[in-house]
């Protein structure tokens, strides 16, 4: 299953493997580092699912590319006394964050160029409070915070951690473990899925017996489609809708920033334009004054591109007109 895609992309694939553990599904996570495939969005995404209630059959896309999981050891937080901004980076946020500050997106974002996208109250706010599944940090004091956050924005790091601050009593990560887990795509040297594609899937399924009905490849690489190598699927975030009118509308695509629609019975391609930016969404269905519209929302979403928030709405005609 390692890709073929270039001759040196398979021989570092292949060094790499032979380094991690890799022996099926539920193996746990380790040091020496393990594969998880389906990796750890997806198989079927997020998004969710369609389903068409006249045929019973089910729509679904899925990622279609392995991830390693491996254990970290977490090097022992402040207790108390003083420290730097370095070392309080290091026992808070590198368990997340990496220690290089590169996370891991999109579920640990990348702190790297963090001043560029978000003010300074803003980025003291989030660690102070939290947001989303990251827990607020505001138990470590002001002067705490401000060395993290001053050591964050250093460009390069700071690593020489000029002033300690000190630290509150019996301070501890809400996150303090012995290991950490450290997630990551397997992808080759060039950043493509380490495996053969399709990379990413949309497939229809028959709710009454279970068998596949079609599948086919979702979305692609432009930089791969150029010279060729079209039709391999790529990462994608957000599900399909389908309509009685026999269309499974679909964004989600990452690097293509594509729409489509895909006949519901075949699975052929019938129609596709190119969006603002990734539509990383769901898309919605309705009807105003008799006509039918099918719209997306679109930004910057699972890509690393900046674009702005956008819906996008499309009118339906019917062909037989």
């Amino acid at each position: 299953m390692l890709t073929d895609r270039t001759p040196e992309a398979h021989r570092a694939v292949l060094e790499r493997i032979r380094t991690l553990r890799s022996a099926g599904q539920f193996v746990p996570a380790s040091l020496q580092g393990t594969i998880v495939f389906p990796g750890l969005d997806g198989g079927a995404e997020w998004g969710g699912a369609a389903v068409d209630p006249e045929t019973s059959i089910l729509y679904v896309n899925a990622n279609e590319m392995p991830w390693t999981v491996s254990l970290v050891e977490r090097p022992p937080s402040p207790q108390a006394g003083a420290a730097g901004g370095k070392e309080l980076y290091t026992a808070q946020c590198a368990g997340c964050h990496g220690a290089d500050r590169q996370g891991s997106p999109p579920t640990f974002p990348s702190l790297v160029d963090v001043g560029d996208r978000l003010t300074t109250p803003e980025i003291g706010a989030v660690m102070s409070e939290g947001s989303g599944r990251m827990p607020g940090f505001a138990h470590l004091g002001s002067e705490a915070l401000s060395a993290i956050q001053g050591y964050i924005l250093a460009s390069p790091p700071d690593v020489g951690a000029r002033h300690a601050v000190p630290l509150p009593q019996g301070v501890r990560s809400p996150i303090d473990q012995k290991y950490r887990v450290q997630y990551g795509r397997f992808l080759d040297p060039d950043g493509y899925p380490g495996i053969k594609p399709p990379w990413g899937t949309l497939s229809a399924i028959d709710l009454n017996t279970g068998r596949y009905v079609w599948k086919t490849p979702l979305g692609e690489y432009r930089e791969l489609a150029a010279p060729g190598l079209a039709g391999t699927g790529c990462e994608n975030y957000g599900g399909p809708v389908v309509t009685a009118g026999g269309l499974v509308f679909i964004g989600a695509t990452n690097y293509d920033n594509k729409f489509r629609a895909f006949d519901k019975t075949t699975g052929a391609l019938l129609w596709e334009t190119t969006l603002p930016a990734a539509g990383n969404a769901t898309p919605a269905t309705y009807e105003v004054n008799g006509r039918q519209f099918v719209v997306i929302a679109t930004s910057s979403g699972k890509s690393r591109l900046q674009a702005p928030a956008r819906f996008v709405a499309f009118a339906l005609e019917d062909a037989r007109r």
